[in-house]
C-alpha cells in the first residue's frame, strides 16, 4: 500500500494528491496524469478504486451482462488502462467471453496492465494505424469505454465505431452534466445512429474534497 498523503481540488481534472515514499521524498501527481501514476504498481487501483471508491466498472457491465441474446462475447475495451475493467469482466462474467481485447493510447498504460493485471486481455494494442485492419477482423459484438468516454471528442467516437461489426453493444459513460457541449454533441450523434438500449445514473466516485460526483452509463446498439 502506498502512503498517499494531501489531497487537492474539487473538480475533475484538477485533483492533485502527495505520494510519500520511502526515503522521506514526497511527489505531488495529478489524477489525470495516467502516465505517472502507472509508473507504480497497482497505485491506480489503490487510489481510484480505494480511496476515492469509484464503481464505474460493475455500472458498465451490468447492462451488458443482462443481455440475454449473446451467448459469446467478443468484447473491445478503449483505453484498456491497466486493466481494471477487463479483471472486473473476467471475475463477474456468467456468460463466455470469447475475446477480449484492450487498446490504448499509453505504452505505459499496457505495461502497467502487463505487470498488475497479467493474462487479463486475450490481446492488447496501442492503437496505431498499423493495427486498425487486425482489430475489425475480430468482429467484436460489445464496446466499452469505462473511463476514456469523458475525454474522447466526437470524432473519436466515431472512428471508434468504424472497428465495430453490426449488431454491436456500445456501452460507456459520462459526466452527469446536461449542459456540457461535448456530452450534448455526443449523444445526439449517438441516437442519430444507434438504438439506445439502456441509461442509467449512479454516484461515479468521490472527488478529492470528498463529495460525491454522479455519472450515467448508456448503452447503445449498432
Amino acid at each position: 500500500m502506498y502512503k498517499i498523503t494531501k489531497y487537492y481540488g474539487s473538480r475533475q481534472g484538477e485533483e492533485f494528491f502527495d505520494l510519500e515514499h520511502d526515503d522521506g521524498r514526497t511527489e505531488t501527481l495529478n489524477i489525470w496524469d495516467y502516465a505517472s501514476l502507472y509508473k507504480y504498481p497497482n497505485l491506480y487501483q489503490q487510489l481510484i478504486c480505494g480511496l476515492l471508491e469509484c464503481d464505474v466498472y460493475s455500472e458498465l457491465w451490468r447492462p451488458l451482462s443482462e443481455i440475454t441474446d449473446i451467448n459469446r462475447w467478443r468484447i473491445l475495451d478503449i483505453a484498456c488502462g491497466s486493466g481494471l475493467m477487463g479483471k472486473y469482466i473476467k471475475d463477474n462474467s456468467s456468460t463466455k467471453v470469447e475475446l477480449l481485447v484492450g487498446i490504448e493510447i499509453l505504452q505505459e498504460a499496457i505495461i502497467a496492465l502487463n505487470r498488475d493485471n497479467p493474462n487479463t486481455y486475450d490481446k492488447t494494442y496501442v492503437l496505431g494505424r498499423d493495427n486498425i485492419a487486425e482489430l475489425k477482423r475480430y468482429e467484436f459484438n460489445g464496446m466499452i469505454m469505462s473511463a476514456a468516454a469523458n475525454h474522447l471528442a466526437l470524432n473519436d467516437y466515431q472512428n471508434y465505431v468504424k472497428l465495430l461489426s453490426a449488431n454491436t453493444y456500445i456501452v460507456f459513460n459520462l459526466t452527469n452534466n446536461p449542459t456540457d457541449q461535448k456530452r450534448l454533441k455526443i449523444l445526439q450523434w449517438m441516437d442519430d445512429n444507434f438504438k439506445l438500449c439502456y441509461k442509467n445514473r449512479y454516484p461515479h466516485r468521490k472527488l478529492m474534497n470528498g463529495r460525491t460526483i454522479e455519472h450515467e452509463v448508456f448503452m447503445y446498439m449498432m
